[in-house]
């Protein structure tokens, strides 16, 4: 699996946290992507406690596509200041009438990039039982097919309860404005983290920045 950045060490016992952007547009060009912000165990709690912080009166959660322009780059800046590990998977071509088969092809790469790091386990926001039930019979089929590893666990948590899945969801929407040419909430997100962006799952290159926040291939 490429990579335009080398993974950094990222400790046995480490959490990701993980988090999807949809960039929809026409012809089947879309791209399905996710994040995941690693973080060690000991990390956690911290890290929770700073995406709590940045809640408004009246919001259940941090959600990227509700904030003003202002308000992103602020939510970058302070999601850069917990100083995780970050992946980025990307997968292209996707049509808006079949994004649960890109969802699952995305999560397949990312989830595979996680476990060669040694990452204990990975979070993701549940979107209700119906599909959190899909999402766990897919990743049983990779780890029948050696494809995932017992050693990653797998599991998902709801939105406004786990302030850590919002710093995925920061990571996520920056590095989806960069693919819409908006690259300044990831060069922010850049200052403190340690990023890697994987080569797309469909066709091998790079869309968007990289993790130096260079311009990649579209």
């Amino acid at each position: 699996m490429n990579s335009v950045a080398s993974p950094g060490v990222i400790g046995p016992g480490s959490r990701a946290f993980c988090d999807e952007s949809l960039r929809c547009r026409e012809g089947g060009s879309g791209i399905y992507l996710m994040s995941a912000v690693v973080l060690a165990s000991s990390e956690v709690q911290q890290a929770r406690d700073v995406m709590a912080a940045l809640l408004l009166a009246g919001q259940r959660k941090l959600h990227w596509r509700d904030e003003s322009a202002k308000r992103r780059l602020f939510l970058a800046r302070r999601t850069a200041s917990i100083e995780s590990e970050v992946v980025i998977a990307t997968w292209c071509g996707m049509d808006s009438t079949r994004q649960e088969r890109a969802r699952r092809k995305v999560q397949q790469r990312l989830l595979a990039a996680l476990a060669d790091r040694g990452v204990a386990e990975a979070v993701f926001e549940s979107r209700g039982p119906v599909r959190d039930k899909g999402d766990i019979a897919g990743l049983a089929g990779l780890r029948r097919s050696g494809v995932l590893p017992d050693s990653l666990r797998v599991g998902h948590a709801a939105g406004p309860a786990e302030h850590a899945l919002w710093a995925a969801d920061v990571v996520a929407g920056a590095f989806g404005a960069a693919l819409d040419s908006r690259p300044e909430y990831w060069t922010e997100i850049l200052v403190g983290t340690k990023a890697t962006v994987l080569t797309c799952g469909q066709c091998d290159l790079s869309h968007g920045p990289d993790a130096t926040g260079k311009p990649g291939a579209t």
